[in-house]
């Protein structure tokens, strides 16, 4: 990325921050108005993100699982780690769960959509269990 694209970024393009929850530790919270429909308040092509069954992480240690199970979406049988591991902490990563949230997962979390206008300083959550798949 260049000076520029960083600055026009930083201007134009960034929506949130990481900060403490009463939902659980740490969310993610809009720093500006988020209109709904968008898709660009994620980074894109940080890595993708692996499928693994569940009885797969039951297999784990104990603090792996935690973070799995803490930070990852999923469904019945299945999780979707990034590929990354937890060496690399992406903002998505810390949306936390709502029956009713304000964001949808396209793809298996390759990106997020407001599905709804979201206000400065509004936590953005997400239905873990519910996974869009894009008609692009």
């Amino acid at each position: 990325m260049t000076k520029e694209e960083l600055l026009r970024e930083l201007r134009h393009e960034t929506y949130v921050i990481i900060k403490p929850s009463p939902l659980h530790g740490n969310g993610v919270y809009a720093i500006r108005p988020i209109p709904k429909g968008c898709r660009n308040m994620f980074s894109k092509g940080v890595g993708e993100f692996i499928k693994i069954e569940r009885s797969i992480i039951d297999t784990l240690p104990e603090h792996s699982r935690y973070l799995v199970e803490t930070y990852c979406l999923f469904d019945e049988d299945y999780y979707w780690v990034p590929e990354y591991g937890f060496k690399v902490m992406d903002v998505s990563l810390y949306l936390n769960h709502s029956d009713t949230p304000n964001l949808i997962s396209i793809n298996d979390g390759e990106y997020f959509e407001a599905i709804r206008d979201i206000e400065t300083d509004e936590e953005l959550l997400i239905d873990y269990g519910a996974i869009v798949k894009s008609e692009e």
